[in-house]
């Protein structure tokens, strides 16, 4: 997690990438809310949301970074595979985790609850939970919403922090 108090250099790469992960937290908030309205293509677009936040992390413990990014992976590969399910949950993951690591920065209310709502999310979507699908895809879209609000009022240094502190 970046410190904003700490304003790195930053070049073009930085600057894209910041660009790419809040870009990442507007389509999961939109996909997320269409989900039980255009299933088949909030599906897809969840898991780019989650690829653009996945490829353009940053987090300064590589062991988080890359849990992220091997469940977008995986979730891909599944999805490639007509696994769409799992591929939805592999992109749920991350995106569910990425919110949990963002509540401590914003403290948006229930933010910290994502992971959760997005495990259940995924259950009632699997097991075709009808309303709750619904009532979920809303909560956890509005929170998704909140959050990439907040993150766009930022500047973009805040999300690098201090270079030094990256494990490679």
């Amino acid at each position: 997690m970046a410190d904003p108090h700490i304003q790195s250099p930053m070049d073009i790469w930085d600057k894209i990438t910041v660009i790419i992960y809040r870009l990442g937290f507007i389509i999961a908030a939109f996909s997320i809310l269409l989900l039980t309205w255009f299933p088949s293509m909030a599906e897809i677009t969840i898991l780019i949301a989650a690829i653009c936040c996945a490829s353009s992390l940053h987090i300064y413990l590589k062991h988080f970074r890359l849990t992220f990014q091997f469940a977008t992976w995986l979730g891909l590969v599944c999805y490639i595979l007509g696994w769409h399910e799992l591929a939805l949950g592999g992109a749920l993951v991350t995106l569910g985790g990425l919110c949990f690591k963002e509540y401590f920065c914003f403290r948006v209310p229930l933010l910290n609850l994502q992971p959760i709502f997005v495990a259940i999310l995924w259950f009632a979507w699997v097991f075709e939970g009808g309303i709750i699908t619904r009532i979920l895809s809303i909560v956890v879209g509005m929170l998704m919403l909140l959050l990439a609000i907040q993150k766009c009022r930022m500047p973009l240094h805040f999300d690098i922090g201090d270079k030094t502190k990256y494990q490679v």
